[in-house]
């Protein structure tokens, strides 16, 4: 019991020791509290096999990008851990866990994003909670916003650059509201709607309504249960949509649009060109019509090929 209440003394010492951003180190301390958890239900201090037992059990609980994160802090633990001489280095060599390439979430088609938003505007004549969903989904279809930065988007963070709206967020890998993303008018009208129906002075954009939890900071859980259920209610009920597709449909719809790379990149402040490139190289993909065109000339689909009777 002692050996196991060390380790996780020594824990708390890595979390002061490693030099982070603040947001990350939240991240680190929350993985590592989980797996002090395990460590608990241990007769013993953790072993490999114990390691690769919780690597598993994780595989069948959380994504399998998740359990990248949870294996990447608690490998790096284990090597200060062994660096220090406190002890062996048990989950040296283990692997995470395969992340399959391209996207993990399918944008929605245009047809699709108009039943999404007017079937969140019929909900917003139904009471605040719909009022607040309609402004919610227009805000991420048109601004590829991150549920994280949603979350904690404050009304004081609407502001005017020029004669333009602008929402400052915290993007990602970002301790400050350093970054922005313009709403266009039609988004900043729903968002004003909501916080006017409000008629409160709670600070953050959107907030829970229920009577228990009412004025607290939506969580991004709620956030990807909204869209989920939309979702569901124009007919997508499918493992590959998600809040996180309304992103991925942002920078398709921008590109449909005639965007260039450089302003798709800035819509989705990729730090990297190459990330937003993937959208092109997919747009592309499905606008190749050779399959079509080979389908017809191996099975002769046409009324031409038929009349004529041309062979291969």
């Amino acid at each position: 019991m002692e050996d196991k209440e060390r380790l996780k003394a020594l824990m708390a010492e890595y979390i002061e020791y490693i030099d982070i951003k603040a947001n990350s180190k939240q991240d680190y301390e929350k993985i590592l509290r989980e797996y002090a958890m395990f460590v608990d239900t241990l007769p013993n201090l953790p072993t490999r096999v114990d390691v690769r037992q919780y690597r598993d059990h994780l595989k069948s609980i959380i994504k399998p990008t998740s359990v990248q994160k949870h294996m990447v802090v608690i490998r790096s633990f284990y090597r200060w851990y062994h660096t220090e001489d406190y002890g062996k280095n048990v989950a040296e060599g283990i692997k995470s866990m395969k992340i399959e390439p391209g996207f993990k979430r399918e944008a929605l088609s245009v047809t699709n994003c108009m039943n999404l938003l007017e079937r969140a505007k019929k909900h917003a004549e139904e009471d605040i909670l719909g009022i607040r969903n309609y402004a919610l989904i227009a805000l991420l279809l048109t601004t590829g916003l991150r549920t994280i930065e949603v979350e904690r988007a404050d009304v004081s963070d609407i502001n005017f650059i020029g004669d333009i709206q602008v929402l400052y967020i915290q993007g990602k890998g970002h301790d400050d509201k350093d970054a922005f993303v313009i709403l266009s008018p039609q988004v900043y009208a729903l968002i004003e709607n909501y916080l006017i129906e409000r008629q409160d002075e709670y600070l953050p954009l959107f907030i829970n309504h229920f009577s228990i939890y009412k004025g607290e900071r939506i969580k991004t859980r709620t956030i990807r249960a909204v869209v989920k259920e939309l979702l569901r209610q124009i007919g997508i009920d499918d493992l590959k949509y998600s809040a996180h597709s309304l992103r991925h449909t942002a920078a398709t719809l921008s590109l449909l649009e005639g965007a260039k790379l450089e302003e798709t990149q800035q819509l989705l402040r990729h730090k990297d060109p190459a990330t937003t490139q993937i959208y092109i190289h997919l747009l592309g993909k499905m606008n190749n019509q050779i399959v079509f065109k080979v389908s017809d000339r191996l099975f002769g689909n046409t009324e031409k090929e038929k009349s004529e009777g041309i062979s291969i």
